[in-house]
């Protein structure tokens, strides 16, 4: 082993720390450099040109150049190309002729700082798009993934039933999808006129406009609509021809219905699933004495119920305090179609009322002047009852049996005679029931036996008159008649048993 001096050891330590600061010299310098390297990697830029002559793309040095399609058959490379730059780069000219002095355009709307410059030559403009480089591997990944996202949604709008596109603040169409370029230049442009300016920011407006189909017998509607952003606005177009054609068929059968129910001489009021009167008639006015401006004005239900309780064209309410219970009650019992009632008003005239349910939720109540029908059916009964009333006080029996020999009536003096109440039974008497009473109280087999089989045969053409009762005991004349459309009458006259050989006659 080598023994080390202090000298040597003095100089072998100096050594070492000289080559310590020469290695931390060029650690730090290869770091500085490869910041430096860095820095200058992330302010990296890629630019291509493009030359232009005459609005004709004549040169340039992009790998792949993906100019969108041309709209018209004169539309020059420049078009397209404003087409293609248009949603990043906003003010661009329409025509490159149009420039005076060179413009410079930056994007910061991606967030990537791109710069778009345009420089006139004396024969040609010169276009240089700079886009800058990002080498990081996770911002290339991020955007690929991007990228594949807007495909995705791209596709999902290209799919898309209804026409959508976008236009930047000059109004120009930056991009659109199938269905929008389905649609004629002369329909487009009107759907933009029609929306008017483009919205700003976060803004919306929307019309709906008919455009003239030259395919079809009636125009196309559209409802439109316009969204505003920083770049410009996002356009989207709903074919509502069918609901149009709908609405237009409802509002003619409406019509229709209502020249029907002008000539109805019963009045109609219909109220919708609100509950407000959506129709009525004429007649509901000559009816109700309402006046046109008032039903015109759609009143709920509750208001038109209580101007009518107001006006005492309906009967009065004896709790005014359930009143607009009893109302809703009304109208539930109305949609279920199960209302129907009799109104009798302090004027004397007679209304039936009549609630229907309509589809979707609506009403309609039928109003309905009886007091004709009620006063023809009061005096039917007023007849009925003095007919009655005469034919009880006979002392013959009296019974008329229908068409289908039922029993239709009979008075008291025949019940008396025969032990009978029809009136008193749920079942109808028939004419056998009839005859048989009549046998247990005057029998007589073969009489009786003879005026059932003809009035069952209907051949009785003349009366059948004949005395009928036990011997020795109480007898009856009774007559058999027929009284024209099928009906008979039957009549018995009680005969007053004799007396030691003498009748009553005979006394008297």
């Amino acid at each position: 082993m080598v023994n080390l001096t202090v000298s040597n050891s003095v100089i072998l330590g100096g050594l070492v720390v000289v080559f310590s600061f020469a290695v931390l010299w060029l650690i730090g310098m290869s770091r500085t450099t490869q910041s430096n390297r860095g820095v200058a990697q992330e302010h990296a830029v890629r630019s291509n040109s493009f030359l232009f002559r005459d609005e004709e793309l004549v040169d340039h040095d992009a790998d792949t150049m993906p100019l969108p399609k041309a709209k018209t058959e004169d539309g020059s490379d420049w078009q397209r190309m404003r087409s293609w730059l248009g949603f990043r780069f906003s003010g661009l000219p329409e025509r490159l002729g149009d420039l005076t002095a060179d413009l410079e355009i930056e994007s910061n709307t991606d967030g990537l700082k791109s710069r778009l410059e345009i420089s006139l030559g004396k024969k040609a403009v010169h276009l240089t798009l700079s886009e800058p480089v990002t080498p990081d591997s996770v911002a290339l990944h991020e955007t690929l993934r991007q990228q594949a996202l807007l495909q995705g949604r791209s596709d999902a709008i290209d799919a898309a039933p209804m026409p959508v596109w976008a236009t930047d603040k000059d109004g120009n169409v930056i991009w659109e999808n199938l269905a929008s370029e389905a649609l004629s230049d002369d329909h487009k442009q009107q759907m933009l006129l029609a929306l008017g300016d483009t919205p700003e920011a976060a803004l919306t407006t929307s019309k709906r406009v008919s455009l003239e189909n030259p395919d079809g017998p009636s125009d196309l509607w559209y409802d439109l609509k316009a969204i505003g952003s920083d770049v410009g606005a996002l356009h989207y177009a709903a074919d509502i021809t069918r609901i149009i054609r709908a609405e237009t068929i409802q509002r003619e059968f409406v019509q229709t219905l209502a020249k029907t129910f002008a000539d109805l001489t019963t009045g109609l009021a219909v109220f919708d699933r609100s509950k407000n009167l959506a129709l009525f008639n004429p007649a509901l006015i000559d009816l109700t004495g309402l006046s046109p401006e008032f039903l015109s004005a759609r009143p709920s239900l509750i208001s038109f119920f209580d101007t009518l309780r107001d006006r005492q064209v309906m009967p009065e309410p004896k709790n005014y305090a359930s009143w607009r219970s009893q109302i809703n009650d009304m109208v539930k019992t109305a949609a279920g179609g199960l209302y129907q009632e009799v109104w009798s008003l302090p004027s004397g005239q007679t209304y039936r009322v009549t609630g229907r349910p309509h589809p979707d939720g609506a009403v309609a109540f039928l109003f309905e002047d009886i007091s004709v029908e009620i006063l023809a059916t009061r005096r039917h009964r007023m007849q009925l009852d003095l007919r009655q009333t005469v034919l009880d006080q006979l002392d013959e029996g009296v019974a008329v049996l229908s068409a289908e020999n039922r029993l239709m009536f009979c008075n008291k003096t025949l019940g008396a005679l025969l032990g009978i109440d029809p009136d008193g039974s749920f079942a109808d008497m028939g004419l056998s029931d009839l005859l048989a009473a009549c046998h247990r109280r005057y029998p007589d087999v073969g009489l009786w036996a003879e005026v059932e089989e003809k009035i069952t045969r209907k051949s009785l053409s003349s009366p059948i008159i004949d005395t009928v009762g036990r011997p020795g005991g109480d007898g009856a004349t009774c007559r058999v008649m027929p009284l024209g459309g099928g009906l008979t009458m039957v009549c018995l006259t009680q005969i007053v048993a004799e007396i030691s050989g003498m009748t009553t006659a005979d006394l008297t």
